[in-house]
């Protein structure tokens, strides 16, 4: 069975305005993508390049001009409504747009096509390949070990798509084979053995090229993920709310 890549398919709207490249519609994703872009080179930027004090003095007024009309309503989180926790699909496209792992509108994340499927015994898995720079350096040349971890954790989340698993991480355990290096393509994969009840375990690798840099044991547990939304909402509100 194949799937489609999730956060990228839309349906095509009406004619609309181009901006910058950007043909807009209603739907502003298609804008705050090419924003997340800009911003994510942004950060890149400052973090590899030595601007002048004048630079630096113009691009702080830029991005405060940029922060300010960006303003508006507050935003909902896109894990907020209680289609996400059913599987809806676009719902799912929201959370790779946003999320800080392959994030297509989230600056923090470097966007991922992954692919999804079922395997000869019919267990789900998820593919991607992935670039880091220097926003993600650790060691010399090397990706930070603790985001290599949440990328092979966010994986696991790409596989249980595939299922469809709907799950919770209880352990991760992470070993690092070889470094992982920044500014290379990185091949992720995370699969699941048969689940027993509601405890599912889970494998991850990270490879530059044919050398594998980390791998990865997971144990998840089967949970209502609309309970546990809703239990949690109750719990954060403010009291008296």
């Amino acid at each position: 069975m194949e799937w489609p890549p999730a956060g990228r398919a839309r349906s095509p709207g009406p004619a609309s305005p181009t901006i910058a490249g950007v043909t807009t519609t209603e739907d502003t994703t298609a804008l705050r993508r090419a924003m997340g872009d800009e911003l994510r080179a942004v950060i890149d930027v400052l973090l590899s390049r030595q601007a002048s004090t004048e630079g630096l003095e113009r691009a702080l007024e830029l991005t405060a001009e940029v922060r300010r009309a960006l303003g508006g309503p507050p935003a909902p989180a896109y894990n907020a409504s209680p289609a996400y926790w059913r599987g809806d699909e676009r719902s799912w496209g929201s959370y790779m747009d946003m999320t800080i792992f392959g994030g297509g509108i989230n600056p923090l994340g470097m966007p991922m096509r992954p692919e999804y499927g079922l395997d000869d015994e019919g267990q789900p898995y998820a593919e991607a390949t992935v670039r880091l720079g220097r926003p993600y350096l650790g060691g010399p040349n090397m990706v930070h070990g603790g985001y290599v971890a949440g990328l092979l954790d966010h994986m696991f989340g790409l596989a249980m798509h595939a299922g469809p698993l709907i799950a919770v991480t209880a352990t991760l355990t992470v070993r690092y084979v070889a470094p992982t290096p920044v500014d290379r393509d990185l091949g992720l994969r995370a699969w699941f053995e048969p689940g027993r009840g509601r405890r599912l375990t889970g494998h991850a690798t990270c490879h530059d090229g044919e050398v594998l840099t980390a791998e990865a044991e997971g144990l998840f547990l089967r949970v209502d993920m609309a309970e546990m939304a809703k239990r949690n909402a109750t719990s954060t509100a403010e009291p008296g709310a």
